[in-house]
């Protein structure tokens, strides 16, 4: 009877075992049935798209908030994240099309995995201050506090814009990009970057239009590495760029440019003496930079330079023309136009300045500019026989010195850069108006011989008188 009693309370725990074995399969079971609902109901929930969009706003140091968020088993699209109208910051963001997948494994590890973000398109315009409130980020940091209790990191794979656009702003100093290709590589120790293809927009409408071509490099907190940038001209010249600075206070930089075939900044090039049509290549070493700007040196060289009288007839070059009846000095090409310079904050020293059309005119010197200002000097060598008609002319003032087969004249350089001033072109500016006198004088002085008796006496007097005021006339 015992034993019957004992068994039977076996059977029982079997069956009470069986029966939560059961029910625990079921729970199980319905979890797991339940799970992906709930998850993908909390992930597109409000909750979730509030701490999402508290984490990015911390991130890019702004306040914005993410458009709702739709989800399809653990890839999400959102139509895009924009920083709230009036938000402060060094930066406004307007990201459209965003689209990526999440690790399955979020609620386990705690650990936001992102394999691959793709944008279709980031515009990021400057914001109205340089950095958050102190009362904003505190503010962030409380809220990435409270959900780091949930998330214990993020990571990255790439992230990819289709369409890249900057706005010019005072904080880019009138510089922007538009329609530009971005692949981005982030990491805990570096991130990488990729650009392709794009406008750069420039303040300066004299350059024209400039497109990317390519740039490669890396952010290592808090430098940033340009191991390559190619941009092509409107005209088809091209320049490169590479080295590395960082926005620190005062910022620090260094690196190369070099450029083939760069348009010549107007067009044309000259202080004065002349004008110079030409395109230009050369390089430029950035050493530092101070709080008031670079501070490097460089070569430049013109390619195709044809040189060429200023507007009318009143640059040195056109008194030149005018003065020796010298065609080519009208326009010639130059064979060699080089020059080196250094640059330092607010001053252009262009020194070893060398431009030479061989058998007619040679030009050696070095200009400084300070500001808007000019100051330099200017040895002008002319063709030794157009050399002496000029020397003729202004009574032997100018164009004394022989080397070379080329005489030699001094000229300084002062004004500005809008109203360059030398102290040649006031005496040619007299030799052209004694040479007129003269001409007009010989030709009052036939035609008073030709009369003879008293007018012929009057006009005789006004000649000499003439003479006297303007010297004798070239032998």
């Amino acid at each position: 009877m015992h034993q019957a009693k004992q068994k039977q309370a076996k059977g029982s725990r079997w069956w009470i075992l069986g029966g939560l074995a059961a029910g625990l399969l079921v729970l199980a079971v319905g979890i797991g049935a339940l799970l992906p609902i709930w998850v993908v109901r909390w992930l597109g929930g409000k909750d979730f798209q509030r701490l999402v969009s508290q984490q990015v706003s911390s991130i890019l140091k702004t306040e914005g908030e993410f458009e709702p968020l739709e989800w399809s088993s653990f890839s999400v699209y959102s139509p895009g994240f924009i920083s709230r109208p009036g938000a402060v910051g060094p930066w406004l963001w307007n990201i459209r099309e965003i689209r990526t997948e999440i690790s399955p494994r979020l609620l386990f590890d705690r650990i936001l995995r992102f394999p691959e973000i793709t944008m279709g398109s980031l515009e990021i315009k400057p914001g109205s201050s340089t950095a958050l409130p102190s009362e904003m980020n505190s503010r962030t940091a409380s809220s990435s506090g409270s959900s780091g209790d949930l998330f214990r990191d993020v990571q990255i794979g790439k992230i990819e814009v289709l369409d890249f656009r900057l706005r010019p702003g005072a904080a880019t100093s009138g510089w922007g990009i538009q329609g530009t290709r971005v692949l981005v590589k982030p990491g805990k120790q570096k991130t990488e970057f990729e650009l392709q293809n794009g406008e750069i927009l420039n303040p300066f409408p004299f350059i024209g239009r400039v497109d990317l071509v390519k740039a490669k490099g890396r952010y290592v907190e808090p430098t940033i590495f340009l191991t390559e940038l190619e941009m092509k001209g409107k005209n088809g010249g091209t320049l490169q760029i590479s080295g590395e600075g960082a926005p620190t206070s005062p910022p620090t930089a260094q690196g190369s440019v070099s450029w083939n075939r760069w348009p010549v900044p107007g067009g044309r090039i000259g202080v004065g003496l002349f004008e110079v049509l030409a395109t230009m290549s050369g390089e430029f070493s950035l050493r530092e930079w101070r709080p008031g700007g670079p501070v490097g040196s460089g070569q430049v060289r013109l390619v195709d330079a044809r040189l060429e009288p200023g507007k009318g007839s009143e640059t040195i070059l056109g008194l030149l023309a005018a003065l020796t009846g010298e065609a080519r000095l009208r326009g010639c090409p130059l064979t060699t136009a080089q020059a080196t310079w250094d640059l330092q904050p607010g001053v252009y020293d262009v020194r070893e300045i060398l431009a030479e059309a061989p058998g007619l005119l040679r030009a050696v010197g070095r200009v400084r500019v300070v500001g808007q200002s000019l100051n330099g000097q200017i040895q002008l060598g002319l063709e030794q026989n157009l050399g002496q008609k000029v020397n003729a002319l202004t009574g032997g003032e100018c164009f004394t010195r022989m080397e070379g087969g080329y005489l030699y004249q001094s000229i300084q350089i002062s004004g500005t850069l809008n109203q360059p001033k030398n102290d040649l072109q006031p005496r040619l500016t007299m030799a052209l108006t004694r040479t007129a006198i003269r001409t007009g004088a010989q030709i009052f002085e036939k035609a008073a011989g030709a009369q003879g008796g008293a007018g012929g006496d009057a006009a005789g007097q006004a000649v000499n008188v003439l003479k006297t005021l303007f010297g004798p006339a070239p032998k």
